[in-house]
């Protein structure tokens, strides 16, 4: 994916990082990474369908034939059957497998893709097999197949031919992140978790006392609104170069949002999320979904359905139970210089918790008050090295180009707030950094041409923003993306994290670009 960004004439100039030169990409940034099987067993969709039969076996035709294992009949070839053709609907690049049964006969047949000239013979293997015992083997047919369209077509060639289901693993080839050099000007954006076939989205960043870099996000989900998000999370020990494997901390029998992540004063590493049931909307519901949701009681919906936090004294080994907090947002709390965990979320409002036990208990110490003319949400604050607090807020205004950022300030650790005021920069949501110089820094997503990621430098504590010097992290196929978090490098370079498509034809992955800090001006 091209890597750049058109500046439109009537908007300050941007810093362009997405257009700067970059490395040449080796064989050691590329990755191919393989996803969760789909299989398909819908033969009864094969073509020509008058050429397909239910239970019954004749010359010249196909059988659907039911078995006494599985939900679905298998696909049988009778002599002197057609050609049938095999639509599986899917976009993307997929290895290919073949099921099939294995009987005492000799057993194959014929697959190939509509656009081959020529067919693949399937033998299939029945060592072992008697009239009495028969079973199931599995055939690889293709590898990184691009399936835009493309169907399959099955050839009966006089074997035994039972073909029982088919798997389609998806498969994804990407550039990997890579850190820059410790001379290189940068930037380097790459890929840091991908899943093929699923989705991503929502993740935060912190940097630990240690010098581990964790990043948790909702995964293995089938879109931006789906029953099965998970909490999940990754962590690098070499400032990125490498990645651990993922790992699960929340799978509630709802929809797991929105994933924050800090490490408090004591060591302790505290993640946010929240729960949803939105997935059940009439216009969102898939009938794929359906039988989970009707599992879902009254008693677990009361149960699970919030706002919650968890922690863990181990470095993330073992989590602690899930504790319900009063507010959310995207990026969950931060710790303040005094010991206290500070939370903005919106909750009845925009309000704020504080916990003065490592995030054990929270308790609500204010609300900031906001005005009609701006739909504040998904806030996350920072704390100024003058001990001022500064937050900014999503703006989910109904007319798009009116969603500018919303800020407040407390100056008393929280405990009041100036109204929220509107600034000047579009995009959403927020999150904000204190830098080692004292500077703020802002990054965003935004989600209208050209989409990507923003980031603006505030040196003043956050009562003036550095508009005019706008940066560009990375561009986007499309403006399903965002919610980037950023974390400082010991070396005083940036880390941004943020969730967005890698190609236009996959769904969203975590992607990271580091860069450089411009100079103080």
């Amino acid at each position: 994916m091209k890597r750049f960004v058109l500046v439109p004439l009537l908007l300050p100039p941007l810093l362009n990082l997405c257009a700067a030169a970059s490395r040449a990409a080796g064989p050691a940034d590329e990755a191919t990474v393989r996803g969760a099987p789909i299989w398909k067993e819908d033969f009864e969709r094969c073509t020509p369908r008058d050429k397909v039969l239910f239970d019954e076996s004749r010359p010249g035709f196909w059988n659907l034939r039911y078995k006494t294992w599985g939900d679905n009949p298998l696909l049988h070839g009778c002599p002197e059957a057609p050609d049938i053709t095999y639509d599986p609907a899917l976009k993307g690049v997929y290895d290919i497998e073949v099921e099939s049964r294995a009987t005492d006969r000799p057993g194959g047949f014929g697959l190939k893709l509509a656009s081959d000239s020529e067919f693949t013979i399937l033998d299939v293997p029945n060592q072992g097999a008697t009239a009495t015992k028969h079973f199931n083997v599995w055939l690889p047919f293709r590898k990184s197949v691009r399936l835009d369209g493309e169907k399959l077509v099955f050839r009966y060639i006089g074997k035994a031919a039972y073909i029982d289901a088919l798997k389609f693993i998806p498969v994804s080839r990407f550039k990997k992140f890579r850190p820059l050099a410790e001379n290189e000007l940068g930037p380097a954006t790459g890929v840091i978790c991908k899943q093929p076939g699923r989705y991503i989205g929502w993740p935060t960043i912190v940097r630990t006392s240690q010098g581990e870099l964790i990043v948790t996000f909702s995964g293995d989900r089938d879109a931006h609104v789906c029953p099965w998000g998970k909490t999940q999370m990754v962590r690098s020990r070499d400032n990125g170069k490498t990645w651990s494997d993922v790992v699960t901390i929340n799978n509630t029998p709802l929809d797991d949002r929105d994933t924050g992540v800090i490490e408090t004063c004591k060591g302790t590493l505290v993640v946010s999320w929240f729960t949803s049931l939105y997935f059940e909307q009439p216009t969102i519901m898939r009938h794929a979904w359906q039988h989970h949701a009707d599992k879902i009681g009254p008693e677990t919906r009361k149960q699970w359905l919030g706002y919650w936090v968890r922690r863990s004294e181990d470095n993330g080994k073992t989590w602690g139970s899930p504790c319900m907090t009063n507010v959310t947002a995207p990026h969950g709390p931060i710790p303040l210089k005094d010991g206290r965990l500070i939370y903005v979320g919106a909750g009845g409002g925009i309000a704020v918790e504080e916990s003065r036990d490592d995030g054990i208990t929270w308790q609500p110490i204010a609300k900031i008050p906001s005005p009609t003319s701006i739909y504040a949400e998904e806030p996350h604050v920072v704390e100024c090295s003058d001990g001022r607090l500064v937050a900014m807020f999503r703006n989910e205004h109904p007319d798009l180009a009116q969603r500018f950022l919303g800020q407040s300030e407390s100056e008393d650790g929280g405990r009041t707030w100036t109204t929220i005021h509107r600034t000047e920069i579009w995009g959403c949501p927020p999150h904000l950094t204190r830098l080692s110089d004292g500077r703020l820094l802002l990054v965003y997503g935004h989600r209208r041409p050209p989409y990507g990621q923003r980031a603006c430098l505030s040196c003043d504590n956050g009562r003036t923003w550095d508009l005019q010097h706008e940066i560009a992290l990375t561009d986007a196929p499309d403006g399903d993306l965002g919610y980037p978090a950023s974390t400082q490098l010991s070396d005083g370079s940036i880390l941004t994290i943020y969730y967005q498509k890698d190609e236009p034809d996959e769904k969203p992955c975590l992607m990271g670009t580091h860069w450089r800090l411009p100079k103080q001006r």
